[in-house]
């Protein structure tokens, strides 16, 4: 069983063992809205089809805003809580904002933040960082 443990620790150690779960302080900043697709007829919108701008701001004092054509719709506290997530049943981290507006997150290979809808019929959105 030493062995093993020994074996175990020197693998993690030769590839680097990570966690690779989002960080609260990675999503510090603003963001800026890429494309959203989703719903339930599977739609696509980006700011050339909409003509809107959506803006994301996120501050190391847990401030959440979002502008939508530089108007704020938006101010909450937001938290990195984990929960189940309805798309693949895992315990995963997600953003939270004065206990609504539940959505899961990731940052793809690029390091742009993917926001997904905990909803069945939800939108999965893309952001590039600004800031």
């Amino acid at each position: 069983m030493k062995r093993l443990l020994v074996l175990i620790f020197i693998i993690c150690q030769f590839y680097a063992c990570t966690d690779d779960t989002p960080k609260a302080s990675e999503l510090i900043g603003k963001w800026n809205w890429i494309s959203s697709s989703g719903g339930i007829a599977g739609s696509i919108y980006t700011p050339e089809i909409t003509g809107e701008t959506i803006i994301l701001e996120f501050t190391s004092n847990s401030d959440y805003k979002m502008f939508r054509n530089d108007s704020l719709i938006i101010d909450c506290q937001f938290s990195i809580i984990k929960a189940e997530s309805i798309y693949n049943h895992e315990i995963t981290d997600m953003i939270e904002c004065n206990g609504y507006l539940r959505r899961s997150y990731l940052f793809n290979a690029e390091g742009d933040l993917i926001l997904a809808d905990e909803a069945y019929d939800g939108f999965t959105s893309q952001y590039e960082r600004i800031e």
